[in-house]
């Protein structure tokens, strides 16, 4: 039940590009709490990015390789990349904004990996944010007109299909990142 309502609340927050096929569960959706501080922010990076390698099927680091770092984080595939780039983005958000770097809140995670996508559900009870008022970028950009900070919602929204906000409590983040079809089609190269 709980699957089959995921599925049908992310159908209808998220527009459905031509030819998308109905979203095949392959596992029960991952579940995590963590403190909503950046500290714990690597804990639920590396979660997001193992969900995201069952998505891509990308080679992980052979861990009998004596030179290879077993707590590197491996994200070569750009799949991978593009998903813990949006989700360190938004979870840095959170931290920062809606709890305003202090303690006492949570940050849920529910992750669903299916066979071509992955949905990303961040849930915080920290101060709302209000996406409407992030101010636009400038039409020409160049290297003196990048701000400093406050480009965390660009960078997601660029390396996402689709990433939904609903003010709470709880605040809601909705992240959605489908593979590429020319990646499912080869096998998942």
């Amino acid at each position: 039940m709980a699957l089959r309502f995921l599925f049908e609340e992310a159908a209808a927050h998220f527009a459905k590009p031509p030819g998308l096929a109905i979203l095949v569960q392959m596992v029960a959706p991952i579940r995590l709490s963590v403190p909503g501080t950046l500290r714990y922010r690597p804990i639920a990076v590396r979660v997001v990015a193992e969900a995201a390698r069952l998505v891509s099927c990308s080679a992980r680091v052979d861990p009998r390789d004596p030179s290879a770092d077993p707590l590197a984080l491996d994200v070569r595939h750009p799949f991978d990349t593009a998903v813990v780039s949006a989700f360190m983005e938004i979870f840095n958000n959170v931290a920062i904004h809606a709890y305003q770097r202090r303690d006492g809140g949570t940050i849920d995670l529910e992750i669903t990996p299916t066979s071509d996508a992955i949905i990303i559900e961040l849930k915080d009870s920290g101060r709302p944010f209000d996406l409407d008022n992030v101010v636009p970028l400038p039409t020409e950009l160049d290297e003196d007109a990048l701000p400093e900070g406050g480009m965390g919602i660009y960078i997601a929204k660029t390396m996402l299909d689709d990433m939904t906000y609903e003010p709470g409590p709880p605040n809601l983040w909705r992240l959605y990142k489908r593979l590429p079809a020319a990646q499912i089609a080869v096998g998942r190269s």
